[in-house]
Formats: structure tokens, sequence, C-alpha cells
């Protein structure tokens, strides 16, 4: 008998010597709810889901993430605008630091703006683009279903350059609400927002709205189709001058009157302060593909040309992207 009980005896004392050792262990950390530690159990964008591409300045996606976005952007103008065809290029980089599970810093707007209109009064001309920066707050985000709600708003500075169309009036006030839903390898992205100008006779009022598909056909290669616009609801009184070869400037409403152009506006990157814009709007399609290398970096490249007869600066545009997240 003594000699079946010996393990089990053996067995309770080693129990019992290690209890102590067990209980003078740390408790488990919680994970911080400010500036979250992204070692904790964290959802940001949820699995299968990337970034959109479409005007970039304006479509903010709903998910709360940390990380640095680059941008690369060829556009090119119509012939028959008021710039009379040519291209711009612009480099911009965009950051964003979530500060907690549903609340984000986000810089969206900034970059280098390289102009080369095609009319030889205008001139080629760079420089800076405006800022523009805020917060956003998922105010739904339930990703066992998943879905995403989360407002935003965002301030645009005037400390862009007027050579390049920027730094007009006294700054735009950007509220917009994005949305993601998903099934499958199925994705949906979307928003709807504003653009209000503090000075509206420097700036045009508009809605800007977006939507994005993608199917992921393998896990590093997600295609995906966009279509976005603008309804302006309201026109700038046509007074922000344009220089012209020379040094001389000109009223961009005067300019246009001058051209025989029927009003147009700066697309998403810029607000030409244009009259008579109230009713106007644009809708463009893109086409595109995602590659998301790993958890934290998504590369991307896109082409996006207009579906409405109305299509302000907008011929054709080429974007590169590459999104790097922590």
């Amino acid at each position: 008998m003594s000699m079946r009980i010996a393990p089990l005896a053996a067995a309770v004392l080693a129990a019992l010597a290690l209890a102590p050792a067990a209980r003078a262990l740390p408790p488990e950390e919680e994970c911080p709810r400010f500036f979250p530690d992204f070692r904790c159990d964290r959802v940001d964008r949820y699995e299968g889901f990337v970034p959109p591409m479409m005007h970039p300045y304006l479509f903010e996606e709903p998910f709360i993430t940390t990380g640095v976005s680059a941008w690369g952007i060829w556009h090119e103008f119509p012939g028959d605008s008021i710039l009379d065809g040519g291209h711009l290029w612009v480099a911009a980089l965009q950051a964003r630091l979530a500060i907690t599970d549903r609340l984000a810093f986000i810089a969206t707007k900034d970059g280098w703006v390289d102009r080369n209109p095609g009319l030889h009064l205008l001139g080629d001309s760079r420089g800076w683009a405006d800022l523009a920066a805020g917060f956003k707050y998922a105010l739904v985000d339930e990703p066992e279903i998943p879905f995403i709600l989360t407002p935003s708003l965002r301030f645009e500075t005037t400390t862009g350059s007027l050579d390049v169309v920027q730094g007009n009036g006294d700054g735009v006030l950007i509220p917009a609400v994005s949305a993601a839903w998903g099934r499958g390898r199925f994705h949906v992205i979307g928003d709807v927002g504003m653009q209000i100008p503090l000075d509206p006779d420097k700036e045009s009022t508009s809605v800007f709205y977006h939507l994005h598909l993608d199917y992921a056909l393998h896990r590093f290669f997600v295609p995906f189709v966009a279509v976005g616009g603008f309804t302006y609801t309201d026109g700038g009184d046509g007074s922000n001058l344009v220089k012209i070869r020379g040094g001389d400037e000109v009223e961009i409403g005067a300019a246009q009157e001058l051209l025989g152009e029927d009003p147009e506006e700066a697309y998403d990157y810029g607000s030409l302060g244009s009259p008579g814009m109230a009713g106007h709007t644009v809708v463009a399609g893109q086409v595109g593909v995602r590659v998301p290398v790993n958890d934290h970096l998504i590369l991307g490249a896109a082409w996006e040309m207009p579906l409405t007869e109305s299509r302000d600066v907008l011929r054709q545009r080429a974007t590169v992207n590459v999104v790097l997240e922590f």
C-alpha cells in the first residue's frame, strides 16, 4: 500500500512547493487606454481590408491606425479646361496616430506640387500645398460583423503657395463620416463629407462622397474599383488672383470669362473660388490594385478618369501609394 501512496504524496508535496512561487507572479498587465501598446491584443484595420486610394486628401478610411502614407500623383488637365491641357505632379506624406483604440489624430494634406499647364499665358509653377489635420473617432466598432463607422473633423490651413492654387481664403472645415463593411473576401468602404470654407468668397463649398469596392483574389493581390465625386453648393466670387507669364496677375473669374470657359474648380486638391459653381457635379471612377506585403506594409497603384460630362480639371490621373503602419 505504501508503494502506491508514495507517488501521490510526492505530487502533493511538489504542488505545495510550487504554489508560493505561482502566487508571487505579478498580475497580468492591462493594455493602456491611451496611446495603445501595439503588443496588446488590439484590432486596428480589420483583417482583409485595405485602405482606399481615391482623392487621398479627402477620402479618409474609418479604421484607427498608426503609421505614415506616402503618395505620388500625376494628374493631366483636359485640353478644353481653363488650363488648356498640361499636367501636375504631387508628392505628399500623410501621418496617423492612434491615441486610443477609437480616437486618432490624422494629418492628411501636405506635399510639393509641380504644375505645368498647357496654356502658355500661365507658365509653370511650383510650391507647397496647404496643410490639413484633425481627429477621427470610431463611433461604432464591431469587428465580428465586421462593421465600423467613424466621424472625423479636419481643418485645412492657408499655408500653401498661391502659385499652385493654394493659400486662398481663411481655411476650410472638413467634417465627414466614413464606414466599412465586409463579407468574406469582399469589402466596402465609403464616406460622405463637406468642404466648408471660412471665407466663402475665396473658396467654393462642396459635398464630397466616395465608394470603394475590393475583392481579395489573394492575400497579396487585392484589385479594387472606386467612384467618387463633388457636388458644389456654392461658388466663390472669382476674385482670387492667378499669375500669368511676366509676373502680372488676373482674377480667376475674369480669366474664365476671357477664355470663354464654363466655371470649373481645382478638383480635390484645391479651390479656385470660381463663381457660378452652385449645382455643379463632378464624378470620377478609379481602378487599381493593393498589395499587402505584410501586416505593416501595403503598396498600391491606381488610374482615374471622369465619368460625367462635367469634369473640372481632370482628364486622367495615375496614383501610387506606400503605407507603413505600426
